[in-house]
């Protein structure tokens, strides 16, 4: 899948710099749903503007739309966040080996169950697999049942785990591809 084919939304674009505002707007709507409807602050506590200026810049970021309106935001790049520490990585199967890693996935929640996160981990695994990575990787919030389950499902298993200076439970998600 290449990232102007459609995938059950109707686009699929590579994030540039003028698209800030727009993937900050999903991480913020997301971040916000997670904190009234999970209790889990760290999504609004942690991305700002900023941040997501410098993922556009340094990572790839996606943005998806339905009807012209973005709806969706995913980020990856090819090598793990600078917060895993050695401990974190070597919790990985195979360390060494090539890799995709997810940095953030997000849906607007009037969206929330429309296959849109499915297909944008879809995008991830092929944009995976085309480029010769044996794994895409990432970690999310242990808390949040509801995730975990949803990537226990799509084949992700659970290697490892850390908590954060914040005192937040992660678990480390990879799945080989």
């Amino acid at each position: 899948m290449n990232e102007r084919e459609a995938i059950n939304t109707n686009r699929l674009e590579r994030a540039t710099e003028k698209d800030v505002d727009k993937v900050f707007e999903v991480i913020k709507a997301d971040g916000d749903w997670l904190l009234k409807e999970k209790g889990l602050d760290h999504w609004s506590s942690y991305y700002t503007r900023e941040i997501m200026e410098n993922k556009v810049k340094k990572q790839e970021v996606y943005l998806t739309y339905k009807n012209n309106e973005v709806v969706g935001t995913i980020s990856f790049g090819e090598y793990p966040p600078d917060y895993y520490v050695l401990k974190n990585r070597e919790a990985f199967t195979d360390p060494k080996a090539k890799a995709l890693y997810l940095s953030s996935l997000a849906i607007k929640p009037e969206f929330h169950g429309q296959g849109i996160a499915s297909d944008l981990m879809n995008f991830a695994d092929s944009t995976a697999k085309s480029r010769g990575a044996e794994y895409v990787r990432f970690d999310c919030r242990e808390e949040y049942g509801d995730l975990v389950n949803f990537y226990i499902k799509r084949g992700y298993k659970k290697v490892g785990s850390f908590v954060e200076e914040e005192g937040y439970n992660y678990l480390l998600m990879e799945k080989k591809v």
